[in-house]
């Protein structure tokens, strides 16, 4: 019995000892994205748009601004692929976004004096459904096993007092 108490004494050691390693972080976050994305603006009826951008350690901050032909007025942008809203609206003339991925977009316009057309809804920010993965499941994982080592070494324990009394 005393060799048992040893070899779960020496498990839950190994546990204890591993779950600190595990749960560390793995190195300092690279200064720059490893992965550069893209944006491309697209000519559409009334005009264009351009941008500028910004790189960091959260990525590429792109600072868009619609460019309406003479005649014209800005009304939204539409843009394809993962990105975060930072200022600004899809209905704003300018706007900035962070890229998560390649991005697309479209500015509208429509000719002055004609009647804004009203939108059954508004332009979405980011459509993607996707979140960001922010975590291990491998220390959860741990703490499990530890709590089973822990209640299966106390249930021995008891046994083990009972049976000398």
């Amino acid at each position: 019995m005393k060799k048992l108490f040893a070899v779960l004494f020496a498990a839950l050691v190994v546990v204890f000892s591993a779950v600190p390693a595990l749960a560390a972080k793995k190195g300092n976050p690279s200064p720059t994205p490893s992965i550069e994305y893209n944006l491309i603006i697209h000519k559409t009826e009334g005009g264009t748009g351009t941008y500028t951008y910004d790189k960091d350690e959260d990525g590429k901050h792109c600072y868009i601004v619609a460019k309406p032909k003479k005649g014209y007025r800005f009304v939204k942008w539409v843009i394809k692929g993962k990105y975060i809203l930072e200022e600004g609206d899809l209905n704003s003339e300018t706007l900035t976004i962070l890229l998560r991925s390649d991005c697309d977009a479209w500015p509208y316009f429509e000719k002055e004096g004609e009647p804004t057309q009203p939108t059954t809804k508004p332009a979405s920010s980011n459509p993607s459904p996707i979140s960001p993965k922010t975590g291990s499941t491998v220390q959860y994982f741990l703490f499990a096993l530890l709590a089973v080592i822990a209640v299966i070494t106390g249930a021995l324990g008891y046994k083990l007092a009972r049976s000398k009394r």
